[in-house]
């Protein structure tokens, strides 16, 4: 209550409260010169002024107590009154926009036809959807006939990434002589059988040569063919049954057989093409059984040596043992392709060993003869394999297993009799299939040998 005795102070605040209050300004223009009173005042009761003291401070005290007003907002607030009068304008503008309609019934009743007229139902339009060439093409060839061949199209190789594949070029031969020398490129998968392919090769020339009659698959055989497109008449068909990854042929021709049932399938599963004869033109009407059945005995066997002529280029391993220069016999594994042989001893544990024998690789060309020396009476076989000591590595020539001679080497080796026979008989089917320098160097060196010792006696 002390404050109320200061007429300063009840000043200030009246002044202040009325300018709070008051939006038309006149308190403010009333009360201006209070201010210049109380600083005349002021200075007369101050003994020592202090002419450094600054006006703002002064301008500030006699500001009011209770109304603290911020500094950074010098303009005063609109009142209700203005809210309220720009609020009044805006619904006046809005209502000048809205249309009043008065709804009333109608009276006179419509007709049917003019109800039809005022609520026309409107039909939205078709809109024909956009046919590409391959379906107007696909729906006009629906119901043509199906390929025979489509279901061996999943072993076509071209354009696989993950999968091993096999390039052949095939040879037609039912085809006319101006298109049969122009073999057909067929890419097919390694997991694919013989049957398998030729399925693969007739889908395409079904749609390459549409003319011509494709008759069923077992009508057709692959045989081994030349490059330039001879069929070696020689060797049978290849077996439909077996894998195409087994044989190493890069040209095989396609020849359509006038009777599928030629191939005979025995229970060893053995495919074997039989000869046909017509007994009574060549042997005449008394022909007996006996020959005929000679004759099918004759054939089995040349099917088997013609078999084994086509298995010989295969890989295969065989376990055996090599004799050296000291007769001691070391294990290995003799392993023989129509590429080349290798010569791998057996890993051993033993520390006690006399001899150790190296690796040696040998290209085929380098062999030259193999023959069987001796048969024990254990049922072992020892046999050895020539090759040319002037064509050999000279890692190969220092090996302490070498047996000298004038241009010739040699390696010894034991096994069974049956696998010592398998070994022999495959090697000369592979020679006698390449046909090397090294192997005609050695034949011509054994028949100048032959007329040397036949001269002296």
């Amino acid at each position: 209550m002390a404050l109320y005795d200061n007429k300063y102070w009840l000043l200030s605040h009246i002044r202040n409260s009325f300018i709070s209050t008051d939006d038309t300004g006149m308190c403010e223009l009333i009360m201006t010169g209070e201010e210049g009173v109380r600083k005349h005042l002021k200075q007369s009761l101050d003994s020592y002024p202090d002419d450094e003291d600054s006006e703002d401070e002064d301008d500030l005290s006699h500001e009011s107590y209770d109304l603290q007003l911020d500094t950074d907002f010098p303009l005063r607030y609109r009142s209700n009154t203005a809210v309220r009068l720009e609020k009044l304008e805006q619904v006046k503008k809005r209502t000048g926009r809205i249309k009043h309609i008065k709804w009333e019934t109608n009276k006179n009743e419509l007709s049917e036809e003019q109800i039809d007229q005022l609520f026309v139902k409107k039909e939205p339009k078709v809109i024909e959807p956009k046919q590409s060439l391959f379906s107007k093409t696909f729906k006009e060839h629906k119901m043509m006939p199906i390929n025979p061949y489509m279901d061996y199209a999943k072993f076509d190789g071209s354009g696989q990434v993950n999968l091993q594949v096999k390039k052949y070029r095939i040879f037609l031969t039912m085809l006319p002589e101006h298109q049969r020398n122009y073999p057909l490129a067929v890419c097919c998968t390694s997991s694919a059988k013989i049957q398998e392919l030729i399925g693969l090769i007739l889908l395409k020339c079904s749609t390459m040569y549409e003319d011509y009659p494709w008759k069923p698959v077992n009508n057709y055989g692959l045989y081994i063919t030349e490059e330039d497109g001879e069929v070696d008449r020689d060797f049978p068909n290849l077996d439909p049954r077996e894998n195409i990854a087994k044989f190493g042929f890069a040209c095989l021709g396609l020849v359509e057989h006038s009777d599928p049932s030629k191939c005979v399938s025995f229970g060893n599963s053995e495919t074997v093409t039989i000869r046909k004869f017509d007994y009574n033109d060549k042997k005449g009407k008394d022909s007996s059984k006996q020959d005929q059945e000679k004759q099918i005995t004759t054939d089995l066997h040349l099917m088997d040596v013609h078999k084994k002529a086509m298995e010989a280029p295969l890989y295969k391993s065989f376990k055996v043992y090599m004799i050296n220069k000291m007769r001691a016999k070391v294990e290995i594994h003799l392993g023989i392709s129509g590429e080349k042989i290798e010569i791998d001893p057996v890993q051993k544990n033993s520390k006690f060993v006399l001899v150790k024998q190296k690796p040696i690789n040998h290209d085929m060309d380098m062999i030259a003869w193999c023959e069987p020396i001796e048969t024990t009476k254990s049922n072992k076989m020892t046999f050895k394999i020539i090759y040319s000591h002037s064509f050999a590595n000279a890692e190969n020539v220092s090996s302490p297993t070498l047996q000298s001679s004038a241009s010739f080497k040699s390696y010894e080796f034991e096994a069974d009799q049956s696998i010592a026979e398998e070994i022999v008989n495959k090697i000369n089917l592979i020679l006698d299939l390449r046909s090397s320098d090294t192997r005609k160097e050695y034949l011509a060196a054994q028949e100048r040998k032959y007329y040397k010792k036949k001269a002296l006696i």
